[in-house]
């Protein structure tokens, strides 16, 4: 057998490290295209429109006007949206990290409900769609880990998102809502005017250290109780029909220490109960939760 000189020894060694190189350099960016380090690239400061999209229908626009977030309702009406909501919404999209894939199969799809029976969400930078997402099925590991399924719209393969809840990205409109009537410090308040149908209505006052009600002395924890449930008034079941509204059946007058007032109204509409905050004026509430939390009896706090 004939030995191989240096010279050809060295040119062979060269050749098979160019081969190595160019293997290894082909399947890293083979392996780039499928393995996505990054799945939502967006800049918080510049999303100008965010659109969600679920299954049930209840869809979610979100249009950013003049610094300020709008909330499209199914009606066509127009009305703020929280921006600590949204801003928690696009934090959770940003926390979106593609732990492995699941699968790279459309057949898959279904399993995992990142087909039509997810949850679509479209971000907008300007006249830039910068991502279009759909969210899929939650599943836990564990007690306390969790994950869940996602997959770009555009794309074939599905990651699992670990530590990411795709509830946090909400398709209910009221969840972008404000949902706080009012929020009353107890040490604040100095009085509280109900005014009820008929003979019914009273007057609840601080007088020195204690409370007083139409001139006669009062539960000091039943008044506390209540003074403390002032303290955070909230509703998730909006009314956005306000205009059909007539004049109030009763209100509460709550006076501050600092001369401000704020004022609870009750309206009743078709057997329903509707109650509004001069502290939210925007906001018109069906919750029934609010009627024991803020109308209370002279008998109740006796």
């Amino acid at each position: 057998m004939k030995k191989l000189s240096n010279g050809k020894l060295v040119g062979l060694l060269i050749a098979l490290c160019l081969i190595y190189f160019v293997v290894d350099f082909s399947g890293n960016r083979s392996k780039s295209k499928s393995l996505r380090t990054e799945l939502v690239e967006i800049d918080t400061a510049k999303v100008t429109k965010i659109s969600v999209e679920a299954p049930d229908h209840k869809n979610v626009q979100l249009d950013k006007v003049q610094g300020e977030w709008e909330l499209t309702l199914a009606n066509g009406k127009k009305v703020m949206a929280s921006p600590t909501a949204v801003d928690n919404a696009l934090y959770a999209l940003l926390s979106i990290k593609p732990s492995r894939m699941a699968t790279k199969s459309e057949a898959k799809w279904k399993d995992y409900q990142v087909d039509s029976t997810g949850t679509r969400v479209k971000v907008y930078e300007g006249g830039d769609q910068t991502l279009d997402l759909v969210i899929g099925r939650f599943g836990m590991e564990g007690q306390q880990a969790y994950h869940t399924f996602v997959r770009l719209f555009e794309d074939q393969e599905v990651y699992v998102a670990k530590d990411f809840m795709g509830f946090s990205v909400s398709s209910d409109p009221s969840a972008y809502r404000d949902q706080v009537l009012a929020r009353i410090k107890k040490d604040s308040v100095a009085s509280v005017t109900f005014n009820y149908p008929s003979d019914s209505s009273f007057r609840l006052e601080r007088v020195g250290e204690t409370w007083m009600a139409n001139g006669q002395s009062t539960d000091s924890v039943s008044v506390t109780k209540y003074l403390n449930g002032l303290g955070y008034v909230s509703g998730k079941q909006f009314m956005d029909e306000e205009k059909q509204l007539a004049v109030p059946v009763m209100s509460a007058a709550i006076d501050l220490n600092n001369g401000q007032t704020i004022l609870f109204d009750g309206y009743q509409m078709e057997g329903e109960w509707v109650f509004h905050s001069s502290d939210n004026e925007r906001g018109y509430f069906k919750d029934e939760a609010i009627l024991d939390k803020v109308f209370v009896g002279l008998s109740q706090l006796k």
